[in-house]
């Protein structure tokens, strides 16, 4: 009984630092691509921003520039970011002038 402890506790060791990371991650890459909608500005995962501009079953279309869309796997949805590089900052809620 004693020998069977340790190989227990570094499986749920593993499971804690190593498994149940990556679970998270997967599931809130599901459900970010689950509200992915028309009109939301989205980073791939291929590292390409742009705007949704129609959604299908299983794929996407991305405006990357103006007046030119791509056709896209809904999986390769990485994030939906707040903020896209290049355009101006956004002013902190606080600023005084």
């Amino acid at each position: 009984m004693e020998s069977l402890i340790l190989p227990i506790l570094l499986f749920g060791g593993m499971w804690f630092l190593l498994i149940r990371p990556q679970q998270q991650k997967l599931k809130q890459q599901r459900e970010t691509i689950a509200s992915a909608s028309a009109g939301d500005r989205v980073l791939l995962t291929s590292g390409i921003y742009g705007s949704i501009t129609e959604v299908l079953d299983a794929a996407i279309y991305v405006e990357v520039a103006e007046g030119i869309e791509i056709l896209v796997a809904k999986s390769q949805i990485d994030s939906i970011p707040t903020h896209f590089p290049g355009e101006d900052e956004p002013e902190p809620a606080d600023a005084e002038a």
